[in-house]
């Protein structure tokens, strides 16, 4: 099935003299996960992952993955003919070098709506001649239609601010400029408002434009009720249909207009471009608005991990009752969902991770009944999930053991679980980033050779997204430059360190934590981390010869905060069950 659209893909390019065609796995909005409608990669390559680069010549493709996927692209995709580019290995380009290496002086084609402005205009500094079109579409059989749910309002219990007070915030800042947002959770976020259009991400498709004290929200009217319109329309929100978009850039002219490249298409830039418009490229404040939660937000957020971590003890007792050889990966996932969404969770935050011994080496790896993987009484399982609740997103990870393990798993789950609490418990002074903070968690695993080829930990959005830019926690860079962003009093962020062993196993350990200030002094305002997630590491995990005095207090410590916070909501089993698993080293 592949290898034949695939094929026509590459008749394509030739048919519309073109040397090499662009795709990537985003949507109009720059998304990191889309609607079923947008997932053409996967068509034309097989490849399932959430983030990828695909390249096709009239002759030839070549996939890039970063370390999350490389396991996976090599299974998904290399029978299909498509060679498969490991980002972060030795000697292999990414994929802008890969095209000035190779087709330096030729035509690439892409779709502007679908491409960021700030690859585009990378790729132009490459000495190549861009076609902006869509060969694609007319290719696929059986497309999903655009998704076209209700929108719905979040109450201001939840938001912690109305509506109109954000309206009036944005355009304190941006003064006489005009602004265009095309991120689907800037714009939930501004009008308090959220969609079902991307699976475990509430977001509808939409646009933004603010020009002259008014607000132009771009998304279809039969998609909202009469009151929320009423509400709407009272705030000054004008309403047009989400095709008319472009349409309106183009009849822009004479202004000052805030995008910021790395999260608007490039079709919008070469609508607004000339006619007199003034092009600033910045991140935009809404992205910064959101990403430090405010008190009734953060207030929320711990009622949220408190609920979470009700749900993952009964998960924990569940695994530990029954006989893990009648059980397969697929079957504990749906066990953890149904538990999570039966309590309190109105949603999964993103699909669940369950992977058993060398499974959990694949970083994003997703279980499956086509491919049903059964657990048993040995060896370690991962589990990374995470739940959407009213009162705000969680995402937590955790490994434990089936029964008996290696020493050298208890050494390396140990070493681990050290590098999450030497981030979490560091004491900093403000003005720092996570590019700066990163080392904290790697420095154990780094003197014993090894490292993790991802971040060390990412924003999480409130009641949005489960993966929030800015901020970041990594020690590289990216092309937004989130991991450089101040991290500040109300930001939250995940703190995932890991070790992944191809072909063994794989460990993480996961907890998320809210930024706050301490002590101020004649050095200054010093901030540290609040740890939100409730959830217990698996003691049986842990070989002590690897830690510290201070860090074995520290895992104390956290365990008994968790069985002093959780203990209200439990029943008389539940309490004991978690008494045992929390207890001291």
């Amino acid at each position: 099935m592949y290898k034949n659209s695939l094929n026509s893909l590459k008749k394509a390019v030739s048919d519309n003299g073109m040397d090499l065609y662009y795709m990537n796995t985003s949507d109009c909005h720059m998304s990191e996960y889309v609607p079923e409608y947008f997932r053409t990669i996967a068509y034309f390559s097989g490849f399932s992952g959430s983030m990828a680069t695909l390249l096709v010549s009239q002759d030839d493709a070549w996939i890039f993955v970063d370390g999350r996927y490389h396991t996976q692209a090599d299974r998904e995709c290399a029978e299909n003919g498509i060679r498969v580019m490991k980002l972060g290995t030795k000697d292999t380009d990414d994929p802008l070098t890969f095209i000035e290496k190779n087709f330096k002086g030729k035509t690439i084609g892409l779709d502007g709506t679908r491409t960021g402005v700030s690859f585009a205009r990378a790729l132009k500094k490459k000495g190549v001649r861009i076609i902006s079109k869509d060969i694609y579409s007319d290719l696929i059989e059986d497309r999903a239609a655009l998704p076209h749910g209700e929108v719905s309002e979040l109450d201001i219990r939840y938001t912690g601010l109305s509506r109109k007070k954000k309206l009036e915030m944005i355009s304190y800042c941006l003064g006489d400029h005009a602004h265009i947002v095309n991120n689907l959770e800037s714009i939930a976020y501004l009008f308090n408002l959220r969609g079902s259009d991307i699976i475990h991400t509430p977001v509808f498709l939409s646009y933004l434009v603010i020009t002259d004290g008014d607000y132009y929200l771009f998304a279809d009217v039969d998609r909202f009720s009469e009151d929320l319109l009423d509400s709407l329309y009272d705030d000054g929100v004008i309403i047009r249909s989400y095709d008319s978009y472009y349409d309106f850039l183009s009849e822009i002219r004479g202004k000052k207009i805030i995008i910021d490249e790395n999260k608007v298409n490039y079709e919008t830039y070469l609508r607004i471009r000339g006619r007199g418009n003034r092009i600033l490229n910045t991140r935009s404040v809404i992205e910064d608005m959101k990403a430090v939660k405010n008190p009734v937000e953060q207030e929320n957020m711990r009622l949220a991990h408190i609920y979470d971590g009700v749900a993952m003890l009964r998960f924990l007792m569940w695994l530990d009752s029954v006989d893990k050889s009648t059980v397969s990966e697929a079957d504990a996932a749906r066990k953890i969902d149904s538990i999570r969404l039966e309590y309190k969770a109105r949603d999964l935050s993103f699909h669940s991770i369950v992977a058993y011994n060398e499974n959990a080496a694949q970083m994003h790896y997703s279980p499956s009944d086509d491919r049903p993987v059964m657990l048993d009484n040995s060896g370690i399982l991962l589990f990374d999930t995470g739940g959407h609740y009213d009162e705000g997103t969680t995402d937590v990870t955790r490994t434990v053991a089936l029964g008996e393990v290696s020493n050298e798993i208890r050494k390396y789950f140990t070493l681990v679980l050290k590098s999450m609490f030497n981030l979490s418990e560091v004491k900093f002074l403000e003005g720092m980033n996570g590019n700066q903070l990163d080392i904290l968690a790697r420095k154990d695993l780094w003197e014993e050779g090894i490292d993790y080829r991802c971040g060390t930990g990412h924003g999480v959005g409130y009641l949005l997204a489960v993966h929030e830019s800015p901020p970041n926690i990594r020690w590289g860079h990216t092309d937004n430059g989130s991991e450089l962003c101040e991290l500040k009093p109300g930001m939250i962020c995940s703190d995932e360190p890991g070790v992944y062993f191809e072909g063994k196993y794989g460990i993480r350990c996961e907890n998320m934590v809210l930024v706050v200030k301490d002590e101020y002094n004649e050095y200054g305002q010093f901030l540290r981390f609040k740890t939100l997630t409730l959830v217990p590491f698996d003691l049986n995990l842990i070989d002590k010869k690897y830690l510290d005095e201070r860090t074995v207090r520290i895992i104390n410590a956290y365990h008994k905060r968790v069985y002093d916070t959780l203990l209200p909501y439990l029943n008389e089993e539940e309490a004991a069950y978690l008494k045992k698993i929390t207890g001291e080293l």
